[in-house]
């Protein structure tokens, strides 16, 4: 493939996954949250009550760092931890309901706006849209990604 081509797919690809950054952002700040506690608080919104050693897998990071970020949701009231009843060394973390309302309003406010845009595309771009992305995923799919490096930190 042409690599212009490719340079414009990803230029494309960026300027399109970063049209929600706007509405997030400011989302965020009402929250006073960091990008981090975010990722970690869409883990757990999709995955309740996982351990902190499988948080620290899931991100990419020691579970010492996963660790510090949990620490700080709780204090905010927006995350609880809870020890395994077999294995007392084992801490499971959970969103708390405020903390499931923070993920779910940020949710909500991008699929509102979302939806507008989409609206403004028109059906037929949509199709093609859908299209192009299912592609891209097929493709992605068949390509291997590089494990995290722990130590990035």
């Amino acid at each position: 493939m042409e690599p212009s081509l490719t340079e414009s797919a990803i230029r494309a690809y960026v300027r399109a996954i970063l049209v929600t950054d706007p509405i997030r952002v400011a989302l965020w700040d009402d929250q006073g949250l960091t990008v981090p506690q975010l990722r970690l608080m869409h883990l757990l919104f999709r995955q309740e009550g996982i351990s902190v050693g499988q948080l620290a897998e899931k991100l990419g990071i020691r579970p010492a760092s996963v660790t510090g970020l949990t620490d700080r949701l709780v204090c905010r009231g927006l995350l609880e931890r809870e020890h395994d009843v077999d294995d007392h060394r084992v801490v499971h973390v959970a969103l708390t309901p405020a903390g499931r309302q923070a993920v779910e309003e940020l949710e909500a406010a991008a699929l509102a706006y979302l939806t507008r845009v989409f609206a403004r595309m028109g059906e037929e771009a949509v199709r093609r849209l859908v299209d192009s992305l299912e592609a891209f995923r097929a493709a992605a799919d068949l390509v291997e990604v590089p494990e995290p490096d722990l130590e990035r930190e």
